[in-house]
């Protein structure tokens, strides 16, 4: 793609949004980014971003500058539906996300993880996994590493392990992965969305463009994936508890990680006790992420030892603290229920949740059995509170907080010895932070501030 002397508008200026300018100003573009922020938080993110004084800018919405531009990258926290981009599409002005920019740009295999959970332990330890074979790997993405990066650092020989929204499926034309990974589906980003069936199609854009020469690899226990076998052009592979007749396939049998070849040869790896991190879920990760791998061309003998190693990702069911006898555990990565479920299902009981941010939505009765099932009490805070104690009312004991602050004082000073307290919010961080790393952070902040009873 050459982008030398084109004007490009960019449309949001969160991380992808800023690293797409920084490298299409030094590939010679002309940049202007527009942004709904107020200016003086714009002009900040423009000099932290070392932008200031090289693009054109915006603040405080999107005008019809935006128009004047050969194409234009949008950020994926933006919706495709805003009025600038429907006179776009009228004027037949081309709008790409970041990620298809990149692709465009980047040379190489692509390895391209979505799904509606698990997306970043899977991504990552498919990265590390492909580490220990190959000698270029680039691990970015939705992951918090945007492609536009190292899109232009790869060569031929360069492996990217990619972990990609929805958002950013949305707008792809040419992007193709080499192998696609969606782990599951679940209900989420239902703000964002007009059903259930919308959101899963943006999921299946993942393989728009992939042909018979490259590998789709599909969870065996959701019926929806098998369905879509009939809708797609590339060959499937699986995971899961049932692949039963399905090759190439990884499961577990016996305690044991087996892969079965495409001639149905089955392969005994290593035992699922070397996995270290917790949850049946986590073990469905690591069976996607090692299949992946082994596709990808990593010996089979080299993934013992990264399993026994990996301790997890942040914020995903991550251990923050014990005092007083309580344990902390930080899930801020449980944006949605069928996540926040996972990580009811992993933690020690007796529990006290906290749980609350931005409402996507989502139907939240399999949510409340497990709530009710799992924990002894609950602290609400953030913009669902009030649909959430209204769906949890009567059923299991319930404490109102206004902020992260008062959610994790107020669970301490419920909790007793023996209890784990965690923070799984089933609701994006958009009410009251930017993203879910940082109200992690802050969670494990207010954690360690915490004095003994």
């Amino acid at each position: 793609m050459e982008v030398n002397g084109k004007t490009i508008s960019i449309i949001g200026a969160a991380k992808s949004g800023l690293s797409a300018a920084r490298s299409l100003v030094k590939s010679g573009a002309k940049v202007f980014v527009s942004d709904i922020q107020p200016e003086d938080k714009l002009r900040a993110s423009l000099e932290r971003g070392e932008l200031l004084n090289m693009v054109d800018y915006e603040a405080g919405g999107h005008s019809e500058k935006v128009l004047h531009a050969d194409f234009i990258v949008l950020s994926p926290g933006v919706r495709t539906d805003i009025p600038v981009l429907v006179e776009a599409a009228a004027r037949n002005i081309p709008v790409y996300s970041e990620i298809e920019i990149a692709y465009r740009l980047s040379r190489g295999k692509r390895l391209v993880i979505t799904g509606s959970n698990g997306k970043t332990t899977t991504t990552t330890l498919l990265a590390l996994f492909c580490q220990k074979q190959f000698d270029e790997v680039f691990l970015g993405g939705n992951i918090g590493i945007p492609m536009m990066e190292f899109a232009t650092r790869t060569g031929d020989n360069s492996l990217q392990v990619l972990e990609v929204s929805s958002f950013q499926l949305e707008t792809i034309s040419d992007f193709k992965p080499d192998i696609a990974v969606i782990t599951n589906f679940f209900e989420n980003h239902l703000d964002r969305y007009p059903s259930y069936k919308a959101y899963i199609d943006a999921k299946k854009r993942i393989a728009l463009n992939m042909q018979h020469s490259e590998t789709i690899v599909l969870n065996a226990d959701q019926q929806l994936m098998r369905e879509m076998v009939g809708e797609i052009n590339c060959r499937p592979a699986w995971f899961g508890w049932n692949v039963e007749n399905l090759k190439p396939s990884m499961t577990i049998s016996n305690d044991e990680f087996v892969y079965t070849d495409a001639d149905g040869c089955k392969h005994k790896l290593f035992p699922a006790a070397s996995v270290r991190i917790i949850g049946r879920h986590n073990l469905e990760n690591v069976m996607c992420a090692a299949l992946v791998a082994i596709l990808a061309g990593v010996a089979t003998d080299r993934l013992e030892s990264v399993v026994k190693e990996f301790p997890g990702v942040e914020h995903r069911l991550e251990w923050a603290r014990e005092i007083s006898g309580v344990s902390f555990i930080n899930d801020s990565k449980g944006t949605n229920c069928a996540a926040s479920i996972t990580a009811l299902n992993a933690c020690n009981t007796p529990m006290i949740l906290i749980a609350g941010g931005r409402d996507k939505g989502t139907d939240l009765a399999d949510w409340v059995a497990a709530v009710r099932t799992r924990s002894r009490g609950v602290v609400l805070f953030g913009e669902a509170r009030s649909r959430f104690r209204s769906a949890l009312e009567g059923l299991v004991p319930i404490k109102l907080a206004e902020n992260l602050d008062q959610a994790v004082e107020t669970a301490y000073n419920w909790a007793e010895s023996g209890d784990t307290v965690l923070l799984s919010p089933a609701c994006s961080s958009y009410d009251q932070f930017p993203n879910f790393e940082v109200r992690g952070e802050k969670f494990k902040q207010l954690v360690n501030a915490l004095q003994p009873k």
